[in-house]
């Protein structure tokens, strides 16, 4: 009674009274009192677990559990024993690793091909072949356009159509004792062409004909050279460029040229007419008749005079 008398009478600026033991404290205590029994049980637990994993009827060991997947994989003929015989295969996919490697060296055609610049990326560029092949209005458009040079191959009656139909080029060209079959029967052309000594040993043997044009100084540089034989072709026709208009100006002219022949034919005509009407003409051509072969027909001319 007597506590609670002096509880009352304290003034409330006082400060509460303090527990003697925090709570948190008592349950880390608690906590750690108990630890080793809830090892225990978690011990029995995991070994209970192990023992039902490990049961012949458990998801390890059944038929189809997890032992026979890891058997699958990793046993013999299993998936990895299998991937290693293809990869190491004679010609297998290292075979092909390899090749491609060698096929994208550096000093190889196709690594020329793709490196930067090269020629794939000329040709997918912007403003590359490709894209004016795909584009509207392009090559490929036009080429499959209808009525364009596609349809007009494939519709009926059609350039191809006719080149395989019953009798035609092609099979003329196959045919028995055709173009094709003269051309690679034994001792045909072909083989003239090919043998020991024929046309092609001739034309490409040192010295022969292919050897002289290619030579320095020989016919294909003299065609080629500035100013050459290919170049002086160019300036006549340059030359006869100019000279068209002039001949067009000539080819008008020629008409008017006949027409004012013509007219002076017409001209002429009378006035040969009236010249042998004249009766000093007359005379003379019969002065000409009589007089004998030996004598002079100026001198019988001016006899009859």
């Amino acid at each position: 009674m007597t506590r609670v008398t002096v509880a009352a009478t304290r003034t409330p600026t006082s400060p509460a009274p303090r527990s003697a033991v925090p709570a948190p404290l008592v349950a880390r205590v608690v906590d750690a009192a108990l630890l080793p029994g809830r090892l225990a049980v978690a011990a029995t637990q995991a070994t209970l677990a192990v023992g039902r994993l490990a049961a012949p009827d458990g998801p390890i060991r059944r038929p189809g559990g997890y032992a026979d997947l890891v058997q699958r994989v990793i046993g013999r003929g299993g998936y990895v024993e299998q991937l290693a015989d293809v990869l190491l295969v004679e010609g297998g996919p290292l075979r092909l690793a390899e090749v491609l490697g060698d096929l994208v060296a550096p000093e190889r055609p196709l690594a020329r091909m793709l490196q930067r610049d090269g020629v794939v990326d000329r040709l997918l560029a912007e403003d590359g072949p490709l894209t004016r092949l795909i584009s509207r209005d392009g090559n490929l458009e036009r080429l499959l356009a209808a009525e364009g040079p596609v349809d007009r191959l494939l519709r009926p009656d059609g350039a191809l159509e006719r080149l395989l139909s019953e009798g035609g080029a092609l099979d003329r060209l196959i045919e028995e004792e055709g173009l094709l079959d003269r051309l690679l029967r034994t001792g045909g052309t072909l083989d003239r062409l090919t043998e020991p000594d024929g046309v092609l040993d001739q034309l490409l043997r040192p010295g022969g004909l292919a050897d002289r044009m290619l030579t320095d100084d020989g016919f294909v540089e003299k065609l080629l050279a500035d100013g050459g034989t290919l170049d002086q072709l160019v300036a006549l026709g340059d030359t006869l460029e100019d000279i068209k208009p002039r001949l067009s100006e000539l080819a008008a002219l020629v008409p008017a040229l006949s027409e004012a022949a013509e007219t002076l034919h017409r001209s002429v005509g009378p006035l040969g007419d009236l010249a042998g009407r004249l009766p000093l003409r007359r005379r003379g051509e019969r002065a000409a008749a009589t007089v004998p072969e030996s004598v002079d027909p100026a001198a019988a001319v001016e006899a009859s005079r």
